[in-house]
């Protein structure tokens, strides 16, 4: 049996709140949540409600809250789980806060979420920054993401090395990769991806590869052989597809997303060539 640990009296203190100061109180627990399964010892968790954006959402300390340095935010889908570590800022000689951001698993932008650990008193609560202040127990969607599928992809120009790319009036379908030179699941794509380039018609499909560190590019492709035409990322390009490798999107012919896909898989070029293959 779990030995639950509750780490504040919430009772008379919820009723002496204002609007903005109201929180979730958090209830720990010593371990690891069934979902996640690492073997990580000397550990409390603490469950965040993610009002259905997440299969589940929790709160690790790695150990046991002695301190801030060493807590994790753990995401759980159908998928399986991811997790970051979280980084406090200290406000007073016990007392750390972290403001996270976080999207779901549509890539909407949720209302950022406020953790306040208490070492001294070994407390934690949170809550949801949401613009109705009275609403702070579960997250709303803030943002919608921008490139979903059904959606019109926006006019970008990429430099490449032989100049500038563009994806206006190409009256073709479009296969962008968005990588990093750093990322494996990138390079262990590579292979599938330079089948698919050679299989498909290039008079009816333009396959081009927009690095996020274009600085490596040239050295990159010296050792590693990919067929799609290259582009280099800058400030536009990473605040539109953003900062995580690597992602795969399929355009038509009328500019309209017909695929959009985060993360690595090498059969991936199976995928992309079923989507392409329907719409040519």
């Amino acid at each position: 049996m779990r030995l639950i640990i509750v780490i504040v009296f919430i009772s008379s203190v919820l009723f002496c709140q204002n609007k903005s100061e109201k929180y979730v109180y958090a209830t720990l627990e010593k371990g690891l949540p069934t979902e996640i399964t690492l073997k990580w010892q000397n550990t409390f968790y603490s469950s965040i409600n993610a009002g259905g954006y997440y299969k589940s959402l929790f709160v690790v300390s790695h150990d046991s809250f002695k301190t801030s340095e060493k807590c994790f935010l753990f995401q759980v889908d159908e998928d399986g789980f991811s997790f970051t570590a979280i980084s406090f800022e200290k406000k007073d000689e016990n007392v750390f806060i972290a403001i996270i951001s976080l999207n779901n698993k549509y890539e909407d932008k949720l209302s950022p979420l406020k953790l306040v650990l208490n070492l001294n008193q070994k407390s934690f609560k949170y809550r949801w920054e949401n613009k109705d202040e009275g609403k702070y127990e579960v997250p709303t969607v803030i943002e919608e993401y921008g490139l979903k599928t059904g959606k019109l992809f926006p006019l970008i120009i990429v430099e490449t090395p032989k100049g500038k790319w563009s994806n206006n009036q190409k009256d073709k379908i479009i296969v962008i990769n968005w990588w990093a030179t750093s990322c494996l699941p990138c390079v262990e794509e590579m292979p599938g991806l330079n089948e698919l380039v050679n299989k498909i018609p290039k008079d009816k499909v333009e396959f081009i590869a927009i690095v996020w560190d274009k600085e490596n590019l040239s050295r990159f492709l010296t050792k590693h052989q990919f067929n799609y035409k290259h582009g280099f990322g800058n400030k536009n390009m990473s605040q539109l597809f953003g900062e995580t490798f690597p992602r795969h999107i399929i355009v038509n012919k009328d500019g309209v997303i017909l695929f959009n896909k985060l993360g690595g898989s090498k059969d991936i070029n199976l995928e992309l060539e079923k989507v392409i293959n329907k719409y040519l």
